[in-house]
């Protein structure tokens, strides 16, 4: 077997099954200890907020346009599972003021080492063929895979994290992003916030004008008078819609993976048709909302497992007449302290929703 053949069958028989099976326990992991994990990325975020303004009351840092939490591919392999954590000015990496701490997910990637040290085992049935090199070259393009457990646990906890008395204290730009990726490399916004009021009519004009050339995405829209908005078929994955209203706005099978509606009023909104994975309607006014054959379809293809980890958040909405009639892949909703007076269910969610028993008595069960 020369060395592409062994490489090919080292990984399929034995790299491929093995990462499949930690990420299966790491997402048990993540589902059960999600509580705990968001309180430690918690702490770890008031401790960055107040270097922050320690450095900008000294007078050593401007105000904040950026914040990065980045994982380093080569301190993977030395067991240091720290992501840099950097705040910078709105000149991004041009800001040479020095701004850092560390954020510890070792819970995401200790699995590794597992994995490391089993194959080391595994390839020396290959006779030489199949060097350390080579599964440590595999083990470092598996990093994403880790990465995106990371990902997703920073985006259920950042609605709690901007609201801290430690963030608002800082000095912010007039734009201010928080991202991750790796590091100086390719990132996405977890976060975005804007300090200047934004114009209602002018995103309205960009959100109706959007196409799938040029989708309308990762965007802040909070606190925005847009009641009645007809969209249809638009991409407007990851933005935030918080506070703002929407009153019978019509989404018509749009795409809004991982958007965020927390406190918005969307009494009589229509999500008909939408793709929901990972949305947060918490705390939302959704009274009489039509979800009627929308999707939390969780993305799943080669160890990707997001969109689909962070699961469809309704916690302390008011649901009161709303419709979930033939929605699917709904088993990942939370409900805790959600008013569901009239609402329509299929019977089928009665086995996967954490639900009260009033909010039993309350729905009506469809067939």
């Amino acid at each position: 077997m020369d060395k592409q053949a062994a490489l090919h069958h080292f990984k399929e028989h034995h790299f491929t099954p093995l990462l499949e099976l930690q990420l299966d326990t790491l997402e048990n992991k993540f589902q059960r200890c999600q509580d705990q994990l968001i309180s430690d990325f918690n702490n770890s975020f008031r401790d960055l907020c107040i270097h922050i303004l320690g450095m900008q009351q000294q007078g050593q840092k401007e105000p904040i346009g950026y914040i990065h939490y980045s994982f380093l591919r080569t301190q993977i392999l030395e067991q240091s599972y720290l992501y840099i954590v950097e705040a910078y000015s709105a000149e991004w990496y041009e800001d040479v003021s020095d701004c850092k701490l560390a954020y510890d997910a070792s819970w995401a990637y200790a699995p590794m080492n597992a994995m490391l040290e089993t194959l080391e085992q595994e390839r020396k049935i290959y006779m030489g063929t199949i060097t350390s090199v080579d599964v440590e070259r595999l083990m470092l393009e598996s990093a994403p895979f880790f990465h995106q457990f990371v990902n997703s646990l920073l985006r259920l906890g950042m609605a709690e994290v901007v609201q801290m008395p430690e963030y608002l204290a800082i000095y912010k730009a007039d734009r201010l992003a928080i991202r991750t990726g790796e590091y100086k490399d390719i990132s996405e916004n977890l976060y975005v916030e804007d300090q200047e009021a934004l114009l209602a009519d002018h995103v309205k004009e960009q959100l109706i004008h959007s196409s799938e050339e040029e989708p309308y995405v990762y965007e802040n829209l909070k606190r925005l008078s847009l009641p009645h908005l007809h969209l249809m078929q638009k991409d407007l994955r990851y933005n935030d819609f918080s506070h703002s209203d929407l009153r019978g706005s019509q989404f018509h099978s749009c795409i809004l993976i991982g958007s965020i509606w927390q406190r918005a009023n969307l009494e009589g909104g229509n999500f008909q048709g939408c793709l929901l994975t990972d949305t947060d309607f918490r705390y939302s006014d959704l009274r009489g909302a039509n979800f009627n054959s929308a999707s939390g379809q969780p993305y799943r293809e080669h160890g990707v497992r997001v969109p689909g980890l962070c699961g469809l958040h309704f916690e302390h909405a008011n649901l009161d007449g709303a419709d979930f009639t033939d929605v699917h892949s709904f088993e990942h909703a939370y409900f805790e302290g959600a008013s569901m007076k009239g609402t329509l269910v299929p019977r089928k969610y009665q086995q996967y929703w954490k639900l009260s028993e009033a909010q039993r008595q309350s729905i009506v069960w469809t067939e």
